[in-house]
């Protein structure tokens, strides 16, 4: 059995509007997710903003997240960092907290070679004793995660699998191709591409329209396991005009919008990244998808 498998959520840091940290608006965050059959929660990722966050901030964010869901679904904590020893650092005092897994990012600006990055993620690996999961994010850190890196860290028996958000089915393929014979997940980061995912034979999704479509993303995963693939091509259809408008700015500008004009309250994004006012047109073409979603059931 796949150590990770169904819907996770990629889930958003709220903030109030003087940008800070909400635990409030967290706690009803989580209790949102944890109304559906939520396969676990990764925070500390792109779209919760770990980059714009002091480790003071993510470390009790943290602490916070892991006390409140108390079980009852897995958590897993984003770790990486650009500098193999402040990764090692950062994911041994995480590590502390007992998540479920933590997730490493490959370094950013940095473009090591295939190497480097081989060893990076090793030394974290290493020293850290809990469940590791490599997150492949070319598009944000310059570098790809190579099938055949994957494969050569697959040694070590706490990294449990890979979450490829490349967008390229080579990749996807590719990790599933090498992955160890013993249990080991390879994850769908690529929300418009879950079913199809499944299809090729992956476990999971790491998804951040969970954040607002939960039930609707849940359903997808079922409808797939109980071989209903109209009904899961139906719930994956969902997806995509959510998914236009994220496309329209800044990562998580319109996700954030998004849970705010569903009532799901999450405050503001960090700056830079800038909030639309309800005179702009992302602000609109949202507050229509929501609206549509609305009359349709679906959140």
């Amino acid at each position: 059995m796949a150590p990770l498998s169904g819907i996770l959520a990629a889930m958003v840091t709220p903030l109030t509007y003087d940008q800070k940290i909400s635990f409030e608006r967290t706690d009803r965050l989580l209790d949102h997710l944890l109304t559906e059959a939520i396969a676990g929660i990764f925070i500390l990722g792109t779209n919760g903003e770990a980059y714009v966050l002091n480790e003071e901030e993510k470390l009790a964010f943290t602490a916070h997240v892991i006390g409140y869901v108390h079980g009852r679904t897995k958590i897993l904590v984003g770790t990486g960092l650009n500098g193999t020893a402040e990764t090692v650092r950062f994911s041994q005092k995480v590590a502390l907290m007992h998540p479920d897994a933590i997730t490493l990012v490959a370094p950013s600006f940095v473009a090591p070679s295939q190497q480097e990055l081989i060893d990076h993620f090793a030394a974290v690996i290493q020293a850290v004793d809990v469940p590791v999961l490599l997150y492949n994010m070319p598009a944000k850190t310059g570098i790809n995660i190579e099938p055949s890196s994957m494969k050569q860290l697959s040694k070590y028996k706490n990294l449990i699998g890979i979450k490829d958000s490349s967008g390229e089915w080579d990749n996807f393929d590719g990790y599933l191709k090498n992955r160890p014979n013993r249990p080991f997940s390879v994850i769908m980061g690529s929300d418009g591409r879950i079913l199809e995912s499944l299809q090729h034979g992956g476990d999971a999704a790491i998804a951040s329209t969970a954040n607002l479509l939960t039930a609707n993303n849940v359903a997808l995963y079922q409808a797939f396991v109980n071989a209903d693939i109209d009904a899961a091509k139906k719930y994956q259809d969902h997806i995509e005009p959510l998914r236009t408008v994220l496309h329209k700015a800044t990562s998580p500008v319109s996700l954030k919008t998004a849970l705010n004009i569903a009532g799901i309250t999450v405050g503001p994004t960090r700056l830079p990244a800038k909030m639309p006012t309800k005179e702009d047109s992302l602000y609109r073409e949202t507050q229509n998808v929501i609206s549509a979603y609305q009359q349709q059931g679906i959140v």
